[in-house]
């Protein structure tokens, strides 16, 4: 079978069963198992494919048509154009938490940051990606033995591993008792009552450890607020990535905790996406 046909009939296979860009997810999963780029798959789709090579790819749709991630299926994940390890049972980077990713970036040109606390590693997107472009030496938490050891591959792989610590252990378990520059969470922020009604290939495959953050969504923010002052050296920021509808409930949490300089940032899609503040010593 040619390249093209195989495509196409991994393309149908998706949007029967109602996988969104069916066309983009076939391409995809082909690229990974020729080891191509995807424009390869474009110019080239008249070359024929050997029998392996359908094998492995319709064996991947199959999966993907049962709502499996096609980032398990495949193994990695892009992020901020660095490639990443992501294997069952750790969160899958998504394109939402680059804007936490920029907005530290971009405060570091005038901010002077050299160190960061991350809690909740998972693949360790965030702390590799700050590492590798903003020079910041990152000390992160995992309550997941596979985040933890996946993250440490993913900052290897990515030439920050001399840069990034990652730990095992609950929120600030672990993490050495000094100052930081900032600290940053993509934590757990779906309501628990909103967790049945998630995306089948979000709720039946991604951990659920990952995801909830009790009953209002909030436990996380409330938590890592209370505990991530002591860890803020006078003039230390904190960044949050948010659920589209929680920027007024995570800024009060951090104006109850002291903090000051309050931000909101919006994603790439007008929602609300990022909440920033700033330790002072002389702050209530």
């Amino acid at each position: 079978m040619k390249i093209r046909e195989m495509v196409k009939a991994g393309a149908e296979e998706l949007k029967t069963a109602g996988i969104d860009d069916c066309r983009f997810e076939a391409e995809y999963m082909l690229s990974a198992v020729l080891g191509w780029e995807r424009i390869k798959i474009l110019t080239e789709g008249e070359t024929e494919a050997g029998a392996e090579t359908e094998k492995r790819f319709f064996d991947m749709i199959d999966r993907r048509a049962k709502k499996e991630p096609a980032a398990y299926i495949v193994g990695h994940r892009e992020f901020m154009g660095l490639d990443f390890e992501t294997p069952k049972g750790v969160l899958i980077p998504r394109p939402d938490t680059e804007t936490v990713v920029e907005e530290i970036i971009s405060k570091a040109k005038t901010e002077n940051f050299r160190t960061a606390v991350e809690i909740g590693a998972g693949s360790g997107c965030i702390s590799v990606s700050i590492a590798k472009y903003a020079g910041i030496d990152c000390t992160a938490t995992d309550i997941n033995p596979t985040a933890v050891d996946v993250s440490k591959r993913n900052a290897e792989k990515n030439g920050v591993g001399d840069r990034t610590t990652f730990i095992l252990g609950s929120l600030f378990d672990g993490v050495p008792e000094k100052k930081y520059d900032l600290i940053v969470s993509n934590p757990p922020y779906i309501r628990k009552a909103d967790m049945a009604a998630l995306m089948t290939d979000v709720r039946d495959y991604e951990p659920a450890e990952a995801l909830c953050g009790g009953e209002d969504g909030l436990d996380f923010y409330r938590r890592i607020a209370a505990e991530g002052r002591k860890y803020l050296r006078d003039g230390g920021m904190i960044f949050f990535e948010i659920g589209y509808d929680e920027a007024a409930e995570v800024r009060d949490i951090l104006a109850a905790n002291g903090f000051s300089g309050i931000e909101t940032v919006k994603d790439l899609s007008g929602l609300y996406r990022v909440v920033s503040a700033r330790r002072r010593d002389n702050d209530v």
